[in-house]
């Protein structure tokens, strides 16, 4: 059976040290040789093992893990609660209040351990064995307010808990509020890149209801355009001398032929 089937957790291999471990029969372990540290499933007790997962003990009873420290100054220690990553799910009502909480752990007996993303509610749960921090994510307003306000976060979040201040990406979450002008502009760019003439009548009525038009009229060559006649579409074109686009991009009106490639 492999030894991660057997135990719950396994760290190394190491390398052990002359001297350094015994077996219970108080032959030594050869030097530099694997060592793992194992905990158990059922007591969650800490051993040591060879590559043979044949009990090995250290020498110098002083020499602890911080596991073993732990358990010693706890006398009894009760199954611990082992963290899982969490991801957040947000509802349309947490996007209305603007901000949500977040949490986040790293386990204390693998110090090099990536942090992980944990569920709130688990802040209040004693868990000993891990570190861990939560913060107040913003996730809408002002783009240049939110990313401020979530970076000042992860700032503070790294006083508490190393390697928070670059873990996240500060508009993580984050959906930029768009305006109605923004809207309208986005739908006179699509108009202005397309020749304006339609297989549909109805892709025809949904353009010209964008232009202020109701109904539609047949080209000669049986393509549909907004307006009633071409006259109303040429004259709804005229209305402004200019329209400028979200992307900044103005264009004369009367650019806008199906000839000109718009």
């Amino acid at each position: 059976m492999s030894i991660r089937n057997i135990y719950e957790r396994v760290l190394g291999p190491y390398t052990s040290k002359k001297g350094q471990f015994v077996y219970v029969d108080g032959f030594p372990l050869r030097n530099e040789r694997p060592v793992w540290i194992v905990y158990t499933k059922t007591h969650k007790l800490e051993m040591f093992v060879d590559q043979n997962e044949v009990a090995v003990f250290p020498r110098n009873p002083k020499d602890k893990t911080l596991f073993s420290q732990y358990k010693f100054a706890k006398r009894e220690l009760k199954r611990e609660i082992y963290l899982t990553s969490f991801r957040p799910v947000i509802t349309d009502l947490q996007r209305t209040k603007g901000t949500i909480g977040r949490a986040f752990a790293r386990y204390l007996l693998n110090p090099h351990e990536s942090l992980i993303e944990i569920d709130p509610e688990l802040m209040s749960v004693p868990t000993p064995m891990y570190e861990k921090v939560e913060l107040k994510w913003q996730i809408s307003g002002k783009k240049e307010n939110v990313k401020s306000y979530n970076e000042n976060q992860l700032r503070l979040a790294n006083d508490s808990l190393r390697g928070m201040s670059n873990l996240l990406n500060p508009l993580e979450f984050y959906i930029e509020e768009v305006t109605e002008k923004q809207i309208l502009n986005r739908k006179l760019e699509k108009l202005l890149h397309n020749p304006h003439t339609y297989g549909h009548q109805s892709d025809a009525s949904n353009v010209g209801n964008t232009l202020g038009l109701s109904g539609t009229h047949t080209m000669p060559d049986g393509s549909v355009m907004p307006g009633s006649s071409h006259e109303e579409y040429l004259r709804a074109l005229r209305q402004n001398e200019e329209i400028t686009t979200s992307t900044g991009t103005t264009i004369s009106t009367q650019n806008l032929r199906g000839s000109s490639g718009y």
